[in-house]
């Protein structure tokens, strides 16, 4: 998709509807004081079953995006998966 859709797509209910399983009670006060240069350490990972199982007691903190990504870059390598990608400098 397009920058401009996808800014679009960004602004809309449909992000919401995207991230519904990935979200936990109280994640809006937990997020709210990040900066754009801050992202959310979350363990068990996301994408893990102990996770998709119960959101609520995962483990999460305010990591600096440059740490997340270079963390999502090393797994990507080590399960043999493509790089994430470059996101710029934050």
């Amino acid at each position: 998709m397009g920058y401009g859709t996808w800014l679009t797509w960004t602004l809309t209910d449909r992000l919401a509807h995207f991230y519904e399983g990935l979200r936990w009670p109280g994640w809006q006060q937990e997020t709210v004081n990040l900066t754009a240069a801050e992202g959310i350490t979350v363990y068990p990972f996301l994408w893990s079953q102990e996770a998709q199982d119960n959101l609520a007691t995962t483990t999460r903190a305010p990591a600096p995006m440059t740490e997340l990504h270079t963390m999502n870059q090393d797994l990507c390598q080590q399960m043999g998966l493509p790089a994430p990608g470059f996101l710029g400098a934050v």
